[in-house]
């Protein structure tokens, strides 16, 4: 949930750490702190801050420090509010270590009290402390290897660290168990991060940390071992394909406006990389062994949290209808404590933008245990989650800034979609005819949405509208039922209102009785088999009174008599629908959080990457 940076090298520490957290400021916004070794003071160098990382910048502006390791870390609250005392980094009582954290440690509260009751003293209410001052005790009996081990052995938890020590100011230590943390090798510097964009602009030669692995991190080599074993790994760099460039705003007010507007090329270059000449479809990560665990399938799980779960709700509907192949949706939490019920005949899909999400990863655990067929959906390369599901499709959306997801859904959805047809061709249940007329028009999905977005002068109209309003109804049905979940937590996640997703079939059961004439209720009614039902459910509102905002295909007179606002899609076949009505409700949802002066690519309590349960 938090970001960590970290630096060792023959350049000025304090820049780099800095550059690197704003890359991942994304992570945590709630305080901010860095610490290095002071050339001049021959000390440790300490400062931190509550908010975001501007105002640990203008604390920095004070100081002239020289410095060539150090650490920082921009947090996201779990134990202890957001203060200054508790934001990282924490160091031990004599100022000798300090380390930066990412994760949560579960038996926190059992190592402190044992800690206190041997003299300890705490400043702060963070499970951070705790390791920091166990190392400590551990390091008065050997060195700092042995100590870092045995310290990590008694913890419990998913977590990340790097660590500085003031008697050894010319490496650093790192661990992860869980959570992200990458290595950026350098030229006579290298760099730690819990996430590849804090040090792109330097570097595109990355190692990744496996759970429970180690490493002392020099300006000239990296050597990384087993927690358990203590024996030295061998591991050979991966180089990243994108570039810093991706991240930047590029003219945009908001990383979130500029990744709706990447949607037409994210879906060109799917259409590209994963549809060959003939029309089939090809995925390059996927092994021949694994196509023979594919025709066995008889049931499918979707399984993944927030935005990722609205594409496996679309996905289950495509996998039971292309593919005839039995499908359930969940919460990665809901099914990683249900005790599922699983065998090698099935297949658990884990869709994740970062793939690091916490609950997600405890999942597909429980399902290798169980012997079912893993398989990723996952963004970013070389993610814990990637790394370990037995097969990995990449969405390759390219790094996402705005916490609130976009474009990684489109990409989602159109996985989704290849995923079905690939798995209903090997399974001979598409007719030809219906699968290339598909395939005809996914090759035109990128052109349609750009005809999609120039809707958006509409959309900032309405959206200005309602803008105060604090109540929202979204319904769908079918394919779009998930796209009104989808458009609901978009508009609660960054203006702050209250909005809720229906299947438009329930809203007698219930959702009518908000209706009325300051009510906005936004219908998905396009071109489907129940557009007749969506039109009746419409005329059930405007019989209230209620504000229809309708989102339909091009050429509906119908429904754009009946609507107080229309903005509309090309026809497609229904399946694709989703990646298209979406667009304008992310539109609406970004405008409603401009009108409302809400940051937009940062909203209050929410982190990108959610690494902690």
């Amino acid at each position: 949930m938090c970001g960590i940076v970290g630096y060792v090298g023959h350049r000025q520490a304090l820049p780099i750490i800095m550059e690197g957290l704003g890359h991942l400021e994304y992570r945590g916004y709630d305080s901010a702190g860095i610490a290095c070794y002071d050339l001049e003071r021959q000390g440790l160098f300490i400062e931190k801050e509550k908010g975001k990382l501007s105002e640990l910048s203008k604390k920095l502006e004070k100081h002239s420090i020289k410095a060539r390791v150090g650490i920082g870390h921009t947090r996201w609250a779990t134990h202890g509010e957001p203060s200054r005392i508790n934001a990282h980094p924490h160091a031990d009582e004599k100022r000798s270590l300090v380390l930066v954290h990412n994760g949560i440690i579960e038996n926190y509260a059992a190592l402190k009290a044992d800690l206190q009751a041997r003299g300890y003293k705490f400043l702060s209410q963070t499970d951070t402390e705790v390791a920091v001052h166990l190392i400590a005790s551990h390091l008065k009996e050997g060195n700092f290897g042995t100590a870092l081990r045995e310290a990590v052995k008694q913890l419990k938890g998913f977590f990340a660290f790097v660590i500085l020590d003031k008697d050894d100011p010319e490496k650093l230590y790192v661990f992860r168990r869980s959570n992200p943390l990458v290595i950026g090798l350098g030229k006579g510097e290298n760099f730690v991060a819990s996430d590849v964009p804090a040090f792109l602009s330097h570097t595109n030669r990355v190692l990744y940390l496996e759970d429970d692995e180690y490493g002392i991190v020099y300006r000239d080599k990296v050597e990384i071992f087993s927690l358990w074993t203590g024996k030295k790994i061998t591991r050979k760099p991966v180089e990243i394909a994108w570039n810093i460039a991706q991240a930047a705003k590029g003219g945009y007010p908001h990383f979130m406006l500029k990744e709706i507007y990447e949607q037409p090329v994210i879906l060109e270059e799917a259409v590209e990389r994963v549809l060959n000449h003939r029309g089939s479809v090809y995925f390059e990560t996927i092994p021949r062994r694994i196509n023979e665990w594919f025709r066995k399938i008889e049931k499918v799980f979707m399984v993944s949290c927030g935005t990722a779960y609205h594409a496996g709700i679309c996905g289950s509907v495509m996998m039971e209808q292309y593919a005839r192949i039995p499908s359930h949706t969940q919460v990665s939490s809901e099914f990683r404590y249900g005790d599922p019920i699983l065998s090698p005949k099935d297949m658990v899909v884990f869709i994740t933008q970062s793939g690091e999400t916490a609950d997600t990863l405890a999942a597909l655990r429980e399902a290798k245990t169980k012997g079912a067929l893993t398989l990723a959906v996952v963004n970013v390369l070389g993610s814990t989650i990637a790394r370990e599901a037995d097969a990995v499709i990449y969405t390759h959306a390219g790094p996402e800034i705005g916490v609130a997801s976009t474009k990684a859904y489109t990409a989602q959805l159109i996985t989704l979609v290849f995923l079905a047809l690939y798995l209903g061709r090997l399974k001979k249940v598409i007719p030809d005819l219906v699968y290339k007329n598909l395939v005809d028009a996914v090759r035109k999905l990128p052109a349609y949405c750009t005809d999609t977005l120039q809707e958006d002068r509409l959309i900032k109209s309405c959206a200005k509208k309602y803008a105060h309003s604090r109540n929202f109804l979204y319904l769908g049905r079918g394919y779009n039922y998930p796209t009104a979940l989808e458009g609901a937590l978009k508009l609660k996640e960054i203006s702050y209102a209250h909005a809720h997703g229906y299947a438009a079939g329930e809203m007698k059961h219930g959702p009518i009785a908000l209706v009325d004439h300051k009510q906005p209720v936004i219908c998905i009614a396009t071109e489907s088999k129940t557009y007749e039902k969506m039109i009746s459910n419409i005329e059930e509102i405007r019989a209230r009174k209620g504000i229809v905002i309708a989102i339909g295909t091009k050429g509906d007179k119908s429904l754009r008599k009946l609507a107080a606002h229309f903005f509309t899609i090309p026809a497609v076949p229904e399946i694709l629908s989703p990646i298209l009505t979406v667009l304008p409700l992310q539109l609406l949802a970004y405008h409603v959080a401009v009108f409302n002066h809400r940051d937009v690519d940062k909203p209050r309590n929410l982190a990108k990457s959610v690494t902690v349960e």
